[in-house]
Parts: structure tokens; sequence; C-alpha cells
């Protein structure tokens, strides 16, 4: 797998680590995993921020982001972000990605 950074964050550290993503040249060449706690209880609205991340690091880098959370996976938020119950499957969609660029280029 290309290079993939796999980081968990809490709502209240999630703005602050958007923010920052901005002047980390190193992130931006690289896949982003987010798993978000089990224990948090996360609204559509908690995920707006990081549909509007996913969707600039796709457009700016050709990278991928996928949110790791089991309860989050189970609902229908009809938002464009990825989002997979285990962390396997957060490779495997963005494997499915990766072949996607590829066909398209």
């Amino acid at each position: 797998m290309k290079e993939t950074t796999v980081i968990t964050l809490t709502k209240t550290q999630l703005p602050f680590w958007i923010a920052d993503f901005n002047t980390n040249e190193t992130l931006k060449k690289q896949h982003i995993i987010i798993t978000l706690p089990e224990e948090e209880h996360w609204l559509k609205k908690d995920l707006k921020p990081l549909v509007v991340f996913a969707q600039q690091h796709n457009q700016q880098h050709h990278k991928s982001v996928v949110v790791v959370q089991r309860a989050l996976a189970l609902e229908d938020f009809e938002l464009t972000l990825h989002i997979a119950p285990t962390l396997q499957e957060a490779y495997d969609l963005i494997e499915l990605d990766e072949i996607e660029r590829d066909l398209w280029k």
C-alpha cells in the first residue's frame, strides 16, 4: 500500500488537526485514515469538516481520506465521505480509489 497515515481523533481534536494539516508537507502526499473513538457519538454535522477536507485532499493531492468507525459505517448519511467499519476495509477503499485514479489517467 502506498504511504498511508492512520490517526485517531476526538471531536475536540478534529478541527485543530485539519487546520494544522495544511502546514504538513509530508501528510499532503499520503492517504489518511482517521479512526474516530467508538465511545463518542458522531452526528452528520460533526462530519461536515471531514467531508470538505476529504474532497480537498482528493482534488489537490489525489489522495484518499477514509473514516473508520463501526457505528458510522452502519448509518446512511448520504455523504461523499468514505466510512469503513474496520481498518482493513479502510485500506481496501484506498486501494479501490487508487485503481480508479489509474483508470482515469
